[in-house]
């Protein structure tokens, strides 16, 4: 985490919620179009778009800058720091809306995102994010699929071992992001759970369960380091996850994470054809091995079995 300087949102005679868009963006030039063009649709204009480029090669630079007012780029190698969380710091130290939306470059969102999301947190009391349903689609066939979230109800305390909410979903309060410091650059690939985790310990969220966010699923989108996946565990089960907890509540907290996120592991195994995938199973049902958490282990594991 880093210490951001608190900024003040531009006036606005009119009371209209104030929103910035941080888009990270390496090499995604072929889909960070759609992306943008889908923030500038919005039926609540939002204040400016601000495009990290983490350094791509692939035109990227140069298609931001056809845009013009209100998109703009910010280039992170000049900063030295690597990684999408630094890139999202990044673009909060410099985003001056009221509120930061953030979106991946290879996603995009319904025109009434961000105006639907503005009227749930505005009906939340005290709610500093709002996060909305998914649909996935698939690059190769075309394919959907909905996923309808958890509501705010729900998601809680089961955030604290399972992600539940997508990056590109989220609509946050972003004074409520900085008192906090942004997102850890330490970690790989919890970045944005162990900040969603943090600012629900202070805050409440709100919920727009229609599927008004697009998560393009990529060929080998899934492909990523095991081995890194696994390392991260212990740097947010010993900390964030368990925050405020003791004694028995801490330790099934932990044990619960343990074992979602080495299922999660093996089913990223399994589908890159990887041999550990079986094992990482079974080590799940190690940490958790009652069937009514997670009980679809159970299954998956007697599909390896077989096959």
């Amino acid at each position: 985490m880093i210490a951001m300087p608190a900024r003040e949102a531009p006036a606005t005679p009119s009371g209209i919620p104030t929103v910035s868009v941080i888009i990270p963006a390496l090499n995604a030039a072929p889909y960070l179009r759609t992306a943008i063009d889908s923030v500038l649709a919005q039926t609540h204009p939002v204040l400016e778009v601000i495009v990290v480029d983490g350094g791509s090669q692939d035109g990227t630079r140069e298609l931001v800058a056809g845009y013009g007012e209100p998109v703009r780029l910010l280039d992170q190698r000049k900063t030295g720091r690597k990684g999408i969380a630094a890139g999202r710091n990044l673009g909060l130290e410099s985003a001056s809306g009221e509120w930061v939306a953030f979106l991946d470059a290879d996603d995009w969102w319904d025109p009434r995102k961000i105006a639907e999301q503005l009227a749930a947190l505005e009906k939340s009391l005290g709610a500093a994010l709002s996060y909305t349903g998914v649909c996935l689609v698939s690059e190769d066939s075309g394919e959907r699929q909905l996923h309808t979230p958890l509501s705010p109800e729900e998601m809680w305390p089961s955030l604290r071992w399972k992600n539940a909410v997508g990056a590109s979903t989220v609509l946050a309060r972003r004074s409520a992001m900085s008192e906090l410091g942004g997102f850890r650059e330490d970690l790989v690939g919890f970045e944005d759970w162990e900040m969603w985790v943090r600012l629900r310990l202070h805050h409440p969220f709100a919920c727009c369960p229609a599927p008004l966010s697009f998560y393009r699923i990529l060929p080998h989108s899934v492909s990523h380091d095991v081995q890194k996946h696994l390392d991260g565990i212990p740097q947010v089960c010993e900390s964030t996850m368990v925050a405020g907890l003791s004694g028995w509540a801490r330790w099934v907290v932990a044990r619960r994470l343990w074992a979602s996120q080495l299922y999660g592991a093996a089913l990223v195994a399994r589908e890159n054809g990887l041999p550990e995938a079986r094992s990482l199973v079974l080590r799940s049902l190690a940490h958790w091995p009652l069937p009514t958490f997670l009980s679809i282990r159970y299954k998956v594991l007697l599909r390896m079995l077989v096959r």
